[in-house]
């Protein structure tokens, strides 16, 4: 049996022209590009989406969920999957009746469309057996981007208490959405258009008039 392909999907979300925006995030996905393929990925099956000017595919939500979906039809026993996202990250907030609070894990797209935990496991769940899976995530809450997985790196899912002796954090801004803020921002999106919808509307009237 020959050896599987290695294929990537690299995602890197700087948000420009918005109030939560990064700086160096496209950067990180060029570094880790340049990094795997030294390890024998081809520049013909590492996909990559970035919100920089001038994109021809943006890191939307459907996009990214469009790359992972294509990577997972692709994909046979032994092939090396590997998914990096650089941007922000999120906690979405469940309330199930009768059930304890819980939050889900999630990355935000450039769209502030948010690909969750559950997303990645039905992801996991639709690969043949033998292929493998790996998720590096740089960003807020990514400690349990795959639910139930057993090998996991990062963050614990619960907050940690104050420690008074512990360094004062550096100015880096964290990459990490309240998920309030992306809910705000695309109440006022959706706003927007509706006015648009509303305006165009009462021009088009007027011009039936004349």
């Amino acid at each position: 049996m020959g050896k599987g392909k290695k294929r990537a999907v690299l995602v890197g979300c700087n948000y420009p022209k918005t109030h939560f925006g990064l700086h160096g995030c496209i950067n990180d996905v060029n570094t880790i590009k340049a990094a795997i393929l030294k390890f024998g990925f081809h520049e013909s099956d590492i996909n990559v989406l970035t919100d920089a000017p001038g994109s021809s595919v943006l890191p939307t939500g459907a996009n990214i969920r469009d790359a992972l979906n294509r990577m997972a039809r692709n994909s046979k026993a032994g092939d090396v999957l590997f998914f990096y996202f650089s941007g922000h990250g999120t906690r979405i907030p469940i309330f199930q009746p009768g059930q304890p609070f819980k939050q889900d894990e999630a990355i935000v797209a450039c769209d502030l469309n948010l690909i969750t935990d559950v997303d990645f496991r039905r992801f996991v769940n639709r690969l043949p057996e033998g292929a493998s899976f790996t998720i590096l995530s740089d960003s807020c809450h990514s400690g349990g981007l795959i639910e139930k997985e057993k090998e996991q790196f990062g963050g614990e899912h619960m907050t940690t208490p104050v420690n008074p002796n512990k360094p004062k954090p550096s100015k880096v801004k964290a990459k990490g959405v309240p998920f309030d803020d992306i809910h705000g921002a695309i109440n006022i999106a959706a706003s927007i258009l509706h006015g648009a919808v509303d305006l165009g509307q009462k021009i088009t009237e007027s011009s039936g008039k004349m």
